[in-house]
C-alpha cells in the first residue's frame, strides 16, 4: 500500500528546512494574523487527541513561509505526543528562528478536556527591536500587532465568563 499523498506532504513539511520561504515586503512592515482551527496533537499522558485553534500574530522581518507549508507543518503535530505548553513553545521557537521574525505571539485555543479549558500563549520580540527610533514605521506594525494580541486575549477571557 502506498502512502497517501497528504501524509507524505505532512511528513515532508515537518522539517522547516523543506519550507518554501518568500520575501516579506521591505517597504512596508506588515502584521500577519493567521488562524489554524484544525490543530491536533496527542496528550503525552493518555494518548487521547487534543484539539486547538492556533492563533499566530507576527511581524515578519525579511521572510514569510508559504501558507501551504505552514498548514502542513502544523498538521505534522497530529500524531505527536506533546503537551499544550510544549506545542505552543515549539511553534513560537520554530517560526521565530526559521523566519527570523521581528515579533511573534501564539495563542493556542484548546477545546476543553475534563471540564478544563487551557489557552497557552507565548510572546517573543527580537532584540533588534529594543532601540527603535521614534517614528520608525516598524513601531506602527508592532502597535497593530499588540492590538490584535489584546483583542485575542479579551476574546478568550470573555468566552469563559
Amino acid at each position: 500500500m502506498t502512502t497517501p499523498y497528504g501524509a507524505a506532504a505532512v511528513e515532508n513539511a515537518a522539517d522547516p528546512a523543506t519550507w518554501e520561504l518568500w520575501p516579506a515586503p521591505l517597504q512596508y512592515h506588515e502584521v500577519l494574523y493567521q488562524t489554524f482551527p484544525e490543530f491536533t496533537c496527542l496528550c503525552p499522558r493518555s494518548g487521547y487527541p487534543d484539539f486547538a485553534t492556533v492563533h499566530i500574530v507576527s511581524v515578519p522581518h525579511q521572510r514569510v513561509v508559504e501558507l501551504k507549508h505552514l498548514k502542513l507543518w502544523l498538521n505534522s503535530f497530529r500524531g505527536r505526543e506533546i503537551s499544550h505548553e510544549l506545542a505552543t513553545a515549539e511553534i513560537v521557537e520554530t517560526l521565530f528562528t526559521t523566519l527570523d521574525l521581528n515579533y511573534i505571539f501564539v495563542l493556542m485555543e484548546y477545546t476543553p478536556r475534563g471540564n478544563l479549558t487551557t489557552f497557552p500563549l507565548i510572546e517573543h520580540r527580537h532584540p533588534r527591536l529594543a532601540d527603535l527610533p521614534a517614528g520608525d514605521p516598524l513601531q506602527l506594525a508592532l502597535a497593530n500587532a499588540m492590538r490584535l494580541k489584546e483583542r485575542l486575549l479579551d476574546r478568550m477571557v470573555d468566552r469563559d465568563r
